[in-house]
């Protein structure tokens, strides 16, 4: 066994875990309430990280036990209940933030649209909480005479008994490790291509000969694929007009009709249906609003300068999402990762420097995954907050006892008032 912890450090430990674990249950709490009721926070990339929120939930539950399934006994239910907790939803974490950086990946590189990107969460679910289950769900029935059961004292909680501490690095931090290390190769290889097609669209609007449409640059974290119909209809004479009867006109169709037929001498509609990418924040141009020259002109300015913006605001929006994802990563995973290092080069020893920070770290995960949620909502966040002001306002502008619920229950009472003068006012009749 190695030398434990003082007590002064245990109880360190212990707070810093159980207060780390409140601030991301907070996050994740801020997480479902907007995902669940406002629909601008429902987009593809959002709805990973909300699936991701209910693994950091029920981790947080387990690091909010901390050491009290330490005390109870590595047989009691608390430790063993704990234990699997830990052990499904720590790598999961690391497996959705994979499962992001692939969606990253198929939207920007395979063009994938919101309907095909949510036909890959099912398949996200059985990687990361169906693979972890069965893991956790077999450690809860190995029971060995020399080394005991897989789930017992980890310092810092219930976890993989140090006695099987390989399992540690072979089943949890090393897949975290490959996912962390795919994710940022994916991040990296989606941040070149963004910033490629950023210089090539600036290049193109400050060209003599820029010319519509054009080349949109999209950030694969807050933007989806949209398409935009154009029908175009034209008057077509095929002879001159004929007297032709109403009953020409419209009668059922044969079986062995295989077009509709028009009569000669009418006039008929070629129309052409095709497809092009829709930009979102810009308007379809009106070709009447282009004929002349200074018109198309200013509607050229207009493009460059919407080119020019959209360019630098997706590559700042794509920069700040990817920095977050690499930060929170980085943070959550060096120091237990550290952790478990030390632990294999000195297995008789407890480095309390690196426990406490694996304590700090590792409840943390919720509460990095809402700075992500908030980074790639940010609009939608200051609409929601704008909105709340607005209430608070109206409501503290009406006057005393003008309030929409006084109102209300005013309005019951006066009718209920007309209505038992009338009733009484009938039942007067009689006499």
């Amino acid at each position: 066994m190695p030398a434990q912890l003082t007590d002064s450090q245990f109880r360190a430990i212990e707070y810093t875990s159980r207060t780390a674990s409140l601030i991301s249950l907070i996050g994740t709490i801020f997480i479902f309430v907007t995902f669940l009721t406002q629909p601008a926070f429902r987009k593809p990339f959002n709805r990973l990280v909300f699936y991701a929120a209910l693994g950091n939930t029920l981790f947080n539950a387990a690091t909010m036990i901390s050491r009290n399934g330490i005390l109870a006994g590595s047989d009691s239910r608390l430790c063993q209940f704990q234990g699997f907790l830990v052990q499904m939803f720590l790598p999961a974490d690391a497996l959705w933030n994979l499962a992001m950086a692939i969606n990253v990946y198929m939207s920007l590189f395979r063009r994938y649209n919101v309907k095909q990107l949510k036909s890959l969460e099912w398949r996200y679910f059985v990687a990361c909480y169906g693979v972890t289950f069965i893991i956790a769900f077999t450690y809860l029935f190995i029971d060995t005479q020399s080394k005991g059961r897989i789930y017992g004292p980890a310092t810092l909680w219930c976890w993989i008994s140090i006695e099987y501490d390989y399992l540690r690095i072979a089943l949890v931090y090393g897949p975290a490790w490959i996912c962390i290390l795919v994710s940022l190769s994916i991040y990296i290889l989606a941040g070149r291509e963004i910033y490629r097609k950023r210089r090539e669209l600036l290049n193109y609007s400050r060209s003599p000969n820029f010319a519509l449409p054009l080349a949109k640059v999209e950030n694969p974290f807050t933007s989806f694929k949209t398409t935009e119909f154009s029908v175009t209809s034209e008057l077509a004479v095929l002879s001159p007009a004929t007297n032709v009867s109403r009953d020409s006109l419209i009668r059922p169709l044969n079986q062995d009709d295989q077009v509709l037929q028009v009569p000669r001498g009418y006039d008929q509609y070629s129309v052409s249906v095709e497809t092009k990418p829709m930009n979102p924040r810009v308007q379809s141009t009106n070709p009447r609003s282009v004929r002349s020259s200074t018109q198309r002109l200013e509607s050229m300015q207009e493009w460059r300068n919407i080119a020019t913006v959209e360019a630098n605001t997706a590559t700042w929006t794509y920069t700040k999402c990817a920095l977050f994802f690499f930060v929170s990563l980085l943070i959550t995973w060096i120091p237990s990762s550290l952790n478990r290092v030390y632990s294999l080069i000195y297995p008789d020893r407890v480095s309390f420097p690196f426990s406490y920070a694996s304590s700090l770290v590792l409840p943390l995960m919720g509460f990095w995954n809402t700075v992500i949620y908030i980074g790639t909502s940010w609009a939608a966040c200051r609409t929601l907050y704008q909105t709340f002001l607005n209430r608070r306002q109206k409501h503290a502008l009406l006057p005393l006892g003008s309030s929409p619920q006084s109102k209300h229950f005013a309005s019951r009472n006066s009718k209920r008032g007309r209505g038992s003068f009338s009733s009484s006012m009938r039942g007067l009749d009689g006499f």
